[in-house]
């Protein structure tokens, strides 16, 4: 996870750890992290009032692109939430671990998500302008 300047606002990314195990089919990512966004609020105990998740088409030092999971302050949020990377990324690892890849790549097929390509042409969705 890091922090990054976009179009709006700096964000962090949360680039949970099942890459490698979903093959780096980014469609089928791209729709794990569409179910996954939907959870965070809860995973963190953060009021989902006062932050936006999103999907990000997001860029390395290297100049790949890849999807990703967005999280900011809302931009009439009353307080600044504070993100600590360490946590957001144990949180979320673990409970990855205990819900399972099988059992997310099912939860992911039961809702509706967009593609990587259209992701990558939006740059983040859902788009908070």
């Amino acid at each position: 996870m890091k922090f990054k300047e976009n179009n709006r606002k700096a964000f962090m990314s949360i680039e949970p750890n099942i890459y490698d195990q979903l093959n780096s089919d980014y469609d089928l990512i791209v729709s794990c992290f569409e179910y996954l966004r939907g959870k965070i609020p809860t995973i963190l105990n953060i009021d989902r009032d006062d932050i936006e998740v999103f999907l990000v088409s997001f860029c390395n030092f290297s100049g790949q692109y890849y999807p990703a999971i967005g999280i900011r302050d809302k931009v009439d949020s009353k307080e600044s939430v504070n993100f600590d990377f360490f946590e957001i990324d144990e949180k979320v690892e673990t409970w990855l671990a205990n819900l399972g890849i099988e059992n997310l790549k099912q939860k992911a097929k039961e809702i509706k998500s967009i593609d990587w390509k259209t992701l990558q042409e939006l740059k983040e969705y859902p788009s908070q302008i």
